[in-house]
């Protein structure tokens, strides 16, 4: 299983959607700050999903007008490095 971030602006629409996933019994997003490798100005926050319920996560997102950035695959290398490439 992969994960997968999907980026936004603020942490209110992050955490938005958070509660919107636990309502709808995805209890597997967590919102963490946008890596710096993928963050614009340095300040964001991202809700980090197994990319198995990404396409419930944009649904919601969608149909609430919570507007994303971006949203980008994780890679973990063999050595444990984290890279990211738009989804």
């Amino acid at each position: 299983m992969g994960y997968a971030i999907i980026v936004f602006s603020s942490s209110t629409a992050a955490s938005r959607l958070k509660r919107l996933a636990s309502k709808a019994g995805i209890n597997s997003a967590g919102v963490v700050q946008t890596p710096k490798s993928v963050s614009k100005n340095g300040c964001s926050y991202a809700l980090k999903c197994p990319t198995s319920v990404l396409s419930v996560l944009k649904s919601l997102a969608d149909e609430y007008g919570l507007n994303y950035t971006n949203i980008y695959r994780e890679l973990i290398s063999p050595d444990g490095t984290k890279s990211y490439e738009l989804y």
